[in-house]
């Protein structure tokens, strides 16, 4: 399973979850109820989402470093400031955030499932393996940036 850590762009894996997340709320029962709540939350997810992604993106280019999670030895530094104080994979967080908005505007809660499985693929397929490369390129700045910083929020 090796050979699939670092192959998939995020967005395109974000994207075959999402395509995942259509095709349930056309299979399966979907909720119905509170359409403009639901629509309402997706949109403010979605807002929230690209706030953060943008905010993300900012950092890297102000670092000078790779914004491409597949060649994580690309990258020039450790970049601890702006959004990533807060979270170590803000990119990844948007896209979680965007899965959950489309899971909210289609009303399909079989989508929680989908988000859930979408974790579980990058953390496997993608986070372990940045890591290990920061690790390796990084040392002790990346080590004390992983303990102060949560991966997630």
């Amino acid at each position: 399973m090796k050979r699939l850590q670092l192959k998939i762009p995020p967005p395109l894996v974000a994207l075959l979850f999402g395509g995942i997340i259509w095709q349930l709320q056309l299979l399966l029962p979907v909720y119905a109820d509170a359409v403009l709540l639901r629509h309402s939350a997706a949109m403010v997810l979605l807002v929230l989402a690209l706030i953060i992604d943008l905010m993300a993106i900012i950092s890297f280019r102000r670092a000078g470093t790779t914004i491409d999670p597949r060649y994580p030895h690309k990258s020039a530094t450790v970049v601890t400031g702006g959004i990533y104080a807060c979270s170590r994979n803000p990119m990844y967080t948007s896209l979680v955030l965007l899965l959950l908005s489309l899971t909210l505007w289609l009303g399909t809660p079989f989508g929680l499932i989908a988000i859930a499985a979408f974790i579980l693929y990058m953390y496997h397929f993608q986070i372990t393996a940045e890591e290990e490369m920061l690790t390796s390129r990084f040392g002790n700045d990346y080590l004390a940036y992983k303990a102060r910083v949560r991966r997630w929020l």
